[in-house]
């Protein structure tokens, strides 16, 4: 008698069965950790895209932003002036933060900012050369004319350098003059009551270092003006002579005048 029988032909077939079906779950256990491994399509690999409803990021906007530039970052100081383009600018402080891009903003910011214009009237900027020109401003649009002189100096930025009355002429001190105490003017004006209000500023104060006024005419002709002005001199720096008129109907400015100034030790 056999005491190792044969196996049975139907046990032959289940063991083939068994060994294949083991096969084929090994082959498809390997070919998920291939793809897994080779960042092959599925949810979590490099290939993988949204729903259509719901696209996933493009290249463009994953993309850095452009780093700002130095004058691009808040509380960043503008570059300094050289000291002889700073001389010549009545606003805004050539040694501050305050800058303009375009003439029309420094003429407004003169006028409201420094000469104390409530709601002027703005002319066209007149172009001078590339880099300058004027710009006319009026209290009313019948009103008194103030021009303002504009330039773009070599930071790029515009700056008022001057202002011009239709009001007001004045012959004494000229712009970039070298004052001191008292400061002596003359010139030629017509006004309300026939006073001509005058100021001076250093460059960044918003108080005056000095006020009074100067008389000329009140008739329908600008007539002759002579006087002087005390102020508190720091024998040093630059800064602005404004003269201006005042409304006869409400007291705001009618028309203003200004030039730069340096101070220099008193005498």
């Amino acid at each position: 008698m056999n005491e190792n029988p044969a196996p049975s032909a139907r046990g032959r077939k289940t063991v083939v069965v068994v060994l294949v079906a083991a096969l084929v779950a090994a082959a498809v256990w390997i070919a998920i950790l291939l793809m897994q491994q080779a960042g092959g399509p599925g949810q979590d690999g490099p290939d993988a895209t949204g729903s259509p409803s719901s696209p996933g990021p493009s290249a463009t906007s994953m993309a850095p932003s452009p780093t700002a530039s130095a004058s691009d970052l808040p509380g960043t100081p503008p570059a300094s002036l050289p000291a002889g383009e700073a001389a010549t600018v009545i606003w805004p402080d050539p040694g501050g933060a305050l800058r303009y891009g375009t003439p029309q903003d420094a003429a407004g910011g003169f006028a409201e900012d420094f000469a104390g214009f409530t709601d002027p009237v703005y002319g066209e900027f007149m172009q001078g050369d590339s880099r300058s020109g004027e710009l006319e401003v009026r209290p009313v649009a019948d009103g008194a004319v103030t021009t303002v002189l504009l330039r773009q100096l070599s930071d790029g930025q515009w700056y008022a350098i001057g202002a011009a009355s239709s009001e007001i002429q004045l012959d004494v001190p000229v712009a970039s003059a070298l004052i001191s105490s008292p400061v002596a003017l003359s010139g030629s004006s017509r006004a309300f009551e026939a006073t001509v209000n005058v100021e001076v500023h250093a460059h960044g104060t918003v108080e005056p270092l000095g006020t009074g006024i100067v008389m000329g005419g009140s008739g329908p002709d600008l007539a002759p003006f002579s006087g002087s002005i005390q102020w508190e001199n720091p024998g040093t720096g630059t800064g602005v002579l404004l003269l201006f008129v005042s409304s006869a109907q409400d007291g705001s400015v009618w028309t203003a005048a200004a030039v730069p100034v340096g101070f220099t030790a008193q005498p």
